[in-house]
């Protein structure tokens, strides 16, 4: 990445140094402006590519129990939905005669996060990275739940 910048600042000073009038000052210019703009663009951090929401399941114990996924009902069972990964779940899971069960999934940072981190260090640009979903992901993508019996 470091080396790519300074290939263009290099190609920057080579084409700086060649004597061309006005029409291909303008071209210059545009050109040099596109090859940045490119290079830029591709290295501003990878969790930028990463998609915004993962899958998520739940299972539980009881396969007529009631699923709830961010207060959203979404089956009995077994149930598989995809959430953002940037944001907390929360699971509710309940069965008359059974005591409801709820949990709350938080977020960590992604290895394209942390990728994004560590290339900022070396060059700013992967930091813009952080500002995207893909930067976090869940900390659990299977719940298993084991409802118990009222008493």
């Amino acid at each position: 990445m470091i080396l790519i910048l300074i290939n263009l600042m290099h190609l920057s000073v080579i084409l700086g140094r060649i004597p061309i009038g006005g029409r291909m000052t303008v071209i210059k210019s545009i050109f040099v402006f596109l090859l940045c703009v490119s290079v830029l663009s591709t290295q501003m951090g990878c969790s930028m590519v990463v998609p915004g929401r993962q899958r998520f399941s739940v299972t539980a114990s009881e396969t007529d129990a009631k699923i709830y996924v961010n207060g959203d009902y979404l089956g009995n069972g077994n149930v598989q939905t995809r959430v953002s990964r940037n944001h907390d779940v929360s699971v509710l899971v309940k069965k008359e005669g059974f005591n409801p069960v709820s949990k709350n999934i938080g977020t960590e940072f992604s290895v394209t996060g942390v990728l994004d981190v560590v290339g900022g260090f070396l060059v700013l640009f992967p930091l813009m990275g952080l500002f995207f979903p893909g930067a976090r992901q869940l900390e659990q993508t299977n719940v298993a739940v084991v409802l118990e019996k009222a008493e």
